[in-house]
């Protein structure tokens, strides 16, 4: 193998699942507390996935990206190009934003994963534990950032085509370069294909033989960057992102034939300055997420339009002492939704279709490589809820060189979305926001052949909003979570491993039932082994027994319902041809396992994929 492909090969070649396990490459973060910093300093435990991470396990989609990190669960309605969601530690409050920039729909509370493709991205940055202090309302359990922006000094960019099972196809490619010696540009795209399987499982009789169909899907998705270096301190970006995708579904009442079209798109600018000691960045941005569902019955049309302003700004204070205050402004209207009530038999709307958010952040930091210390300090004032105000605590004390003990603690909350305050029939005006609190403990070690970490934590959340079913109105209800976390990155021979180990103890305080689709245990273990001209990749996960309800449609009832637990195994070989010229394999559920992540829904069965790409 070239030198060259070499060095992209092993930079690196895995993933990196706590904080310690970069040092040695002294990587880069922005996520943590909106200012860069190096990710063996940071406090909270971080996670940098890179394209070569993901170019090299051949992920067809981001959930499949994230559900190896420590922490991470994923629920999806069936396979590729269906609802997907995340949950951190038990919960899905997560905040997942691109080029810091939040997505997701203030309808539904999140961001479809499905929605989000994996050309263009650079990296991402995955922070366990609770951010609110910083980033505000849905950031309580965890920040994804997704990267997209690149300036190399060069012209470079990648083409590459694949296939699979169940009819799957995928083209996609992506260039940037260097326009002038001041500006810079880059453009994604990605178009993907598939016939899909029946994703509907009801083993309760509900679902017909003569009805079941394939459920595919198609995305369309485009990526573009432009950036100038004004001058030494100042410079400018703008980031532009549109994914187009129908999505055929079935569920519960509605079988076969269904189909929902989205529209989702991103724009931001930011204009950035840099000093000696002082740092500051103001961002705009824009974003719309649109679906509109069709079938056998009705469908609604559900819209978020988002426009949000940050100014964010750090000071240096002394050596290895910072301060730093940040405002962020975001208004969110629902106004062009048309929801289907079928109990009235007729399309309804939001009582209240805009509301906005205006906060502002004060914090400080230690940030050197003995002692590192953090406080921050937020209120957000909303338009329905009124105002909150949410507080962040870390330390980390390296009391010798390969070994470190950290604590973090900090309060957070989440606002009721439109669907939980007013759906037709449904919504609850009367919800209160949620509001958490949490606690972790962790000691971690890097050693020459092995770095560990290991943490407890204690999450509680009051006023967690409740999904009753359909035809009754959402409660709010207090939640908790305790876990241990053990992570750990070695080496054995040529082959580098990153396990992980997720044990949690979750329940209702008011009835004591176990969290919905969250398991009780997860083991990890991803294994990456890189020759002369050949790459090879595996992943197996273990995910442990959880519960969920199943919605009857003639009774209007949710019922209790066990997920069992699996075994998942994933195998991926690259093989280098030239420096340019990559063949690639994968063959994903090697031991064919059937399972769920969400009730009545099927997963793919045993499949295979074949890619061929360039490099330029």
């Amino acid at each position: 193998m070239k030198k060259t492909l070499l060095a992209v090969a092993l930079a690196p070649v895995c993933l990196s699942s706590f904080s310690v396990a970069a040092q040695d490459e002294d990587v880069m973060v922005v996520t943590a507390n909106r200012f860069e910093q190096s990710v063996k300093n940071v406090i909270a435990p971080v996670s940098v996935i890179t394209k070569e991470d993901i170019d090299a396990i051949q992920a067809k989609s981001l959930a499949e990206v994230l559900r190896r990190l420590p922490g991470v669960s994923i629920a999806a309605n069936g396979g590729y190009g269906q609802l997907t969601t995340v949950f951190v530690r038990g919960s899905q409050n997560v905040l997942i934003m691109m080029n810091g920039v939040r997505l997701g729909s203030a309808t539904a509370g999140g961001v479809n994963l499905s929605q989000l493709p994996l050309t263009g991205i650079e990296s991402i940055e995955y922070i366990r534990g609770t951010r609110a202090a910083v980033y505000g309302a849905d950031a309580t359990a965890g920040v994804i950032n997704i990267i997209t922006t690149a300036q190399p000094d060069d012209v470079q960019g990648q083409v590459a085509a694949g296939m699979g099972s169940d009819g799957y196809y995928q083209t996609k490619g992506s260039v940037a370069g260097r326009l002038t010696e001041q500006t810079w540009a880059k453009v994604a795209g990605n178009f993907e294909q598939a016939d899909g399987f029946n994703v509907a499982d009801y083993s309760s009789g509900a679902w017909l033989e003569d009805q079941k169909d394939n459920d595919g899907f198609k995305s369309k998705d485009i990526l573009g960057e432009f950036g100038i270096i004004l001058n030494d301190e100042w410079r400018a970006v703008v980031n532009a992102f549109y994914h187009d995708g129908q999505t055929e579904y079935d569920y519960t009442g509605s079988p076969g034939n269904n189909e929902a079209d989205y529209v989702f798109y991103n724009v931001s600018g930011q204009v950035s300055y840099a000093a000696d000691r002082l740092t500051s960045s103001l961002l705009l941005g824009v974003n719309r997420d649109e679906g509109e569902n069709k079938g056998n019955q009705p469908g609604s049309t559900i819209v978020t339009d988002r426009t949000q302003v940050n100014w964010t700004n750090s000071y240096q204070l002394a050596e290895h002492y910072y301060a730093g205050f940040g405002v962020d402004l975001v208004n969110e209207k629902v106004s062009d939704s048309e929801l289907w009530n079928n109990f009235a038999g007729q399309f309804e709307s939001y009582d209240q279709e805009s509301r906005r958010n205006d906060a502002g952040y004060i914090t400080f930091w230690r940030d050197a490589d003995d002692v590192q210390l953090e406080a921050s300090v937020r209120y957000d004032d909303n338009e329905h809820y009124g105002s909150y105000t949410s507080w962040q605590l870390g330390a980390g004390w390296r009391f010798v060189e390969q070994m470190r003990v950290t604590a973090n603690a900090g309060t957070g909350f989440k606002a009721p979305t439109f669907n939980d305050l007013y759906w037709p029939s449904y919504g609850n005006p009367g919800l209160e926001a949620e509001e958490s609190e949490n606690y972790e403990l962790a000691l971690e070690g890097t050693h020459p052949l092995l770095d560990w970490r290991v943490a407890v934590y204690d999450n509680t959340v009051s006023n967690q909003i409740r999904n009753q079913g359909k035809g009754k109105q959402l409660e709010n209800q207090d939640v908790r979570v305790q876990g241990i976390e053990l992570a750990a990155s070695f080496a054995t021979g040529s082959i580098h491993h990153d396990v992980s180990l997720d044990l949690m103890d979750h329940e209702n305080e008011s009835d004591k039932k176990r969290l919905k689709r969250v398991p009780d245990e997860a083991l990890k273990w991803n294994a990456s082994y890189l020759a002369d001209s050949y790459q090879l990749e595996m992943s197996y996960l273990y995910q442990g027994d959880s519960r969920d309800t199943y919605f009857n449609p003639v009774t209007f009832t949710n019922s209790e319902v066990e997920l069992k637990n699996y075994h998942l195994l994933d195998l991926a070989a690259s093989y280098f041809v030239t420096e340019a010229l990559t063949l690639q394999g994968r063959v994903a559920n090697v031991l064919d396992e059937e399972y769920a992540t969400a009730y009545g829904y099927n997963t793919a069965e045993r499949s295979y994929y074949a890619t061929v790409s360039y490099r330029f």
